[in-house]
């Protein structure tokens, strides 16, 4: 733990530290939209305050109590601007991916307050095994946050004379952490959701990689406490069903806000006497506040039994995983019926409601959520063998 020396400590909770944030990323999402990236002076402050790096062993300044405090941070994150959650979201999976390492390659990537990490789970890439690591070339898509990061977790293909050389039976995968001076940014995201988040393009030619920094979902914990034993994927799926829950919450408090400002004193009815929007309303705030109660439920699950160091049923995953899709899935339905019921309004980029109904659209797009997760949890409840390869990761 001699690395840790460029830490910075703060006092506040996770929560704590993204209420702070929540006005400036309010503040500065025109800001951000047009970057296509975080805007600085709000990446600034979540160094600061140590919200890129809740994946990680509290000796390097994560978080290691319940999850749900994490889940809540993404949540109000995205109920002021989507990107700024899903950056958040995105780190904690790089950071979570440090478990697998020993403890000197933990310490030597994790070591500065100041790092922000991006990654991909796709192998687009290339390792060919040479002596003492590997040879990466290969060009990865949608790679989100990659302009303000300093390191990347990518995932390879591993090559030799007796692997294969393509996807497919046999072949062998793993995930190599590389600096930021390795990686050449290819600018291609052009979008409407998510723009924020700038998940370009990156490529690498011929960079070498030590095989102390190369692994895969199979290799060892290194860190053994209960936040490292949470498994990987459902725990990733609820974080984006997190963001997915804050989206519907800004579109919420939007909609309230129509509601007190357009009244006036015509025979016309008021936008809050129509009934499609007081139906829209009761709707979405019963949604958003039941499935919150049961994803939080599920993990609560899952976290009393990693902290008893126990194996998690197969239910009790398919629990995570269903709650996850059906609570982003339903969030999006909501907001898709309230960008509708409320008018012209949603239609004017000053309008959180049109920024949750591009952002939320986007969110949903990601792999970790899509319903194949559902038929998933529907074989471990029929007493069928769960057949993804990340449902017990």
């Amino acid at each position: 733990m001699s690395n840790t020396s460029t830490l910075k400590q703060t006092s506040l909770s996770p929560t704590e530290a993204a209420l702070e944030i929540y006005d400036l990323a309010i503040k500065h999402r025109d800001e951000t939209e047009q970057l296509r990236r975080m805007a600085p002076a709000v990446v600034d402050r979540m160094k600061d305050l140590q919200l890129f790096r809740l994946g990680l062993p509290k000796y390097l300044g994560g978080w290691e109590e319940n999850p749900v405090e994490v889940f809540k941070v993404y949540e109000l994150l995205a109920s002021a601007e989507a990107s700024v959650a899903w950056s958040a979201w995105n780190n904690h999976l790089a950071c979570t991916f440090g478990r697998f390492l020993d403890q000197e390659s933990m310490n030597e990537i994790y070591k500065n307050s100041s790092d922000v990490y991006a990654n991909s789970a796709r192998p687009e890439g290339v390792a060919e095994i040479v002596e003492g690591g590997y040879k990466v070339s290969g060009r990865w898509t949608l790679v989100s946050g990659c302009e303000i990061s300093d390191w990347f977790a990518l995932r390879c293909l591993v090559t030799s004379d007796h692997l294969p050389k393509t996807l497919g039976p046999g072949a062998k995968l793993k995930l190599l952490f590389l600096p930021k001076s390795e990686i050449n940014i290819i600018d291609t995201w052009s979008v409407g959701g998510l723009r924020g988040t700038g998940s370009h393009d990156v490529e690498i030619k011929d960079a070498f990689v030590e095989e102390k920094y190369a692994i895969d979902f199979d290799s060892p914990v290194e860190i053994d406490n209960p936040y490292s034993r949470l498994p990987i994927g459902c725990m990733n799926a609820v974080g984006n069903a997190s963001i997915a829950l804050g989206i519907l919450k800004s579109a919420i408090t939007d909609l309230k806000r129509l509601c007190a400002e357009r009244v006036t004193p015509g025979k016309n009815p008021d936008l809050r006497d129509r009934l499609q929007i007081q139906s829209a309303l009761a709707k979405a705030i019963t949604t958003l506040d039941s499935k919150r109660c049961q994803l939080h439920s599920t993990v609560n699950v899952i976290w009393e039994e990693a902290k008893a160091n126990n194996r998690y049923t197969d239910i009790q995953l398919a629990d995570v995983w269903s709650a996850s899709v059906q609570a982003a899935t339903e969030a999006r339905a909501m907001v898709t019926e309230i960008y509708a019921v409320a008018g012209t309004a949603s239609l004017y980029t000053t309008s959180h409601i049109e920024r949750a109904h591009r952002d939320i659209h986007a969110v949903l797009q990601h792999g970790i959520i899509q319903p194949h997760w559902l038929t998933q949890a529907g074989r471990a409840y029929v007493g069928l063998e769960p057949t993804g390869a990340m449902f017990r990761v």
